[in-house]
């Protein structure tokens, strides 16, 4: 991590505009909706499967300004998760709202966890490890979620730069006993049900937060790093999964999202030892900016429920 890293100059606009100068910040504008085909079919997908996969959804002209960006943070040592103080990410995940008001309905909500992966073609690099995102009950009985994750790769996602991997749900005893819990809930019984997903920047990921998955190894034999992100989202007419919810309609101010940003440095520190001036960071923009987001969603929370 930049030990010169601190509050007053990730506070500072000017300073990010300045480390990436080919992304913004509060510039307005909009990204073209996805390219995600036939509802219809892809809903039947994730009932069936746990998850979806969309190649094509994003063209480049939108993911390689973000892959430029993650690299340049990365390159300086700075937490991934501020990639999102940038408007770029924001906007490919408002792309998805046609897709995403079909999964989960009209309404639906974003929660507040969101992350930013850059793992390196190296055999010292990994993705997060085996797991189910929530232990909780997010689905209904036809496997209609209540809640998903929705990761997009900006460059492409190879077995040599850790892609994904996923147990299928049909595959997975579990969904039979709708246990998600439990020391073994990563236990994948036959290896051969185990399914690789490479893929090429711009692909569309999006699974019930139930599914077993996990980033894989990289490679010395790889050629580019693995560079992706990851966002949450809930029906609304489900209580809360993570506060504040969030309008997907709405994009945060600058603020907003170092607040929004603060919390899922802290949030997520259990996968990324943090030194002590990053957690002490992340602890100040909570506090300081987090409550600006609490506030300006409040009204649209109560208009929901």
């Amino acid at each position: 991590m930049s030990a010169a890293l601190s509050v007053d100059d990730v506070s500072r606009r000017e300073f990010w505009v300045r480390m990436c100068p080919g992304v913004s910040i509060e510039a307005g504008g909009t990204c073209a909706p996805a390219v995600v085909g036939e509802f219809a079919t892809r809903m039947a997908v994730l009932k069936r499967e746990g998850y979806v996969q969309v190649p094509d959804a994003l063209p480049e002209s939108v993911v390689a300004p973000i892959r430029a960006a993650v690299s340049t943070l990365f390159q300086r040592g700075i937490p991934l998760a501020f990639a999102f103080v940038y408007d770029e990410l924001w906007q490919a995940f408002r792309s998805l709202s046609e897709f995403l008001s079909h999964v989960l309905g009209p309404g639906y909500r974003a929660l507040p966890d969101f992350w930013v992966w850059h793992v390196n073609p190296s055999d010292d690099a990994v993705g997060w490890g085996p797991h189910r995102d929530r232990l909780s009950a997010t689905l209904d009985d036809d496997n209609s979620p209540r809640t998903l994750t929705v990761w997009l790769p900006f460059s492409d996602a190879t077995p040599l730069n850790g892609c994904m991997y996923m147990l299928p749900a049909h595959r997975d005893p579990r969904f039979v006993q709708r246990r998600w819990d439990g020391e073994d809930n990563t236990v994948v019984r036959n290896l051969q049900d185990i399914r690789a997903l490479p893929a090429t920047a711009g692909t569309l990921f999006a699974w019930n937060q139930a599914v077993l998955h996990w980033g894989g190894r990289g490679s010395d034999l790889g050629a580019a790093p693995r560079i992706s992100a990851a966002f949450e989202f809930q029906r609304s007419d489900c209580a809360p999964f993570n506060s504040p919810l969030l309008d997907p309609c709405r994009v945060p101010t600058f603020t907003e999202r170092l607040g929004l940003i603060g919390k899922q440095v802290l949030q997520y520190r259990h996968m990324y030892p943090l030194p002590g001036d990053i957690e002490a960071i992340a602890t100040v923009l909570a506090e300081r900016y987090l409550p600006e987001v609490v506030e300006s969603s409040a009204g649209v929370a109560a208009a929901r429920w």
